[in-house]
């Protein structure tokens, strides 16, 4: 997990599109407070986070790149409130087709069904520990926000 907290004005930003609580912006503009501007290209977010984004301005941004994509996680406001929203809604989906794979493989294997198809029961196994993976990135993100939080109060 690479957790990166970024602290400055945030430009404020439209998302490319926002369905089911969840924003992606094309880029993101984080100005800090020696003027050097940085940008951030295809950023995922979750509500409360996109909101916080459509507003823009002055805090700490905390981000985070896991399964590939670069995700805002949370945003802390000099004024002490705080947001987080996970970016993603795949680990749980990795996880069911997994054990549906698992599944598979068992009844393949377990049970003598030759006429189900063998890359199911390959692949969901492989599936379930992506899933698990995913999980735990998001889960070392949140104990990072909230640690931070603690140590800047």
């Amino acid at each position: 997990m690479a957790l990166e907290v970024v602290e400055g004005i945030l430009q404020p930003s439209q998302p490319k599109s926002n369905r089911r609580g969840y924003g992606l912006f094309p880029e993101l503009t984080i100005i800090s407070a020696s003027g050097q501007a940085r940008v951030f290209n295809k950023v995922a977010t979750g509500e409360p986070v996109t909101s916080a984004v459509i507003a823009g301005g002055q805090g700490r941004y905390y981000f985070q790149r896991a399964g590939g994509a670069l995700g805002l996680i949370g945003v802390r406001r000099p004024d002490g409130t705080s947001n987080y929203g996970h970016y993603t809604n795949l680990a749980p989906l990795v996880l069911v087709v997994g054990a549906l794979g698992v599944l598979v493989g068992v009844a393949r294997f377990a049970f003598g069904i030759a006429d189900l198809p063998l890359t199911p029961a390959v692949l969901g196994p492989l599936l379930l520990l992506f899933g698990a993976y995913l999980n735990s990135q998001k889960n070392a993100a949140r104990r990072a926000f909230e640690a931070d939080g603690t140590s800047a109060a």
